[in-house]
């Protein structure tokens, strides 16, 4: 599936999660403002809490649980490059094969989660904009990453470029 389609689909009902097989993180269009985050670096969802926190810039009151977590990823804030407000937000998860590898328990929530996020952004959030997340995994372990997903709950839509 192409990017743009993906995320114009992210903003509506679908898909929410997408992997991108390739060694590097995609290009993404201006009007998006997105964080890149390293799963190597999320073994766990303690990691996972800290490696958002750094990356999209949670208040130093951060509580570091599921609950603060919901609260700081459903009030994203920032301007893009132009000083409008972001069309969407989009957190891109490099080396994907690796998240939670030392929590699997944890993906499910994390999974649903992401769902919960898109669709505050998409009903509550003013302005409206589109929540996505981007795997990115070597294309020989693209598979086995969307299968983890599908079996936590949430399938996922193959990009391409």
């Amino acid at each position: 599936m192409p990017m743009s389609r993906f995320l114009s689909a992210a903003g509506g009902h679908g898909r929410v999660v997408g992997v991108w097989p390739g060694d590097d993180a995609p290009a993404l269009s201006a009007g998006v403002r997105w964080v890149v985050v390293d799963a190597a670096e999320m073994s766990t969802i303690a990691a996972l809490f800290d490696e958002f926190s750094r990356a999209w810039g949670f208040p130093g009151h951060f509580g570091r649980n599921k609950d603060a977590f919901d609260d700081c990823m459903r009030d994203l804030a920032g301007d893009v490059a132009d000083g409008h407000e972001p069309s969407a937000y989009v957190t891109v998860i490099v080396n994907a094969e690796h998240l939670l590898r030392d929590d699997p328990d944890e993906l499910r929530w994390f999974a649903s989660s992401l769902g919960f996020y898109r669709d505050h952004y998409r009903d509550v959030a003013r302005p409206t904009a589109t929540f996505a997340a981007i795997l990115v995994t070597a294309p020989d372990l693209a598979e086995g990453v969307e299968t983890c997903w599908r079996r936590a709950g949430s399938p996922v839509a193959i990009l391409e470029a």
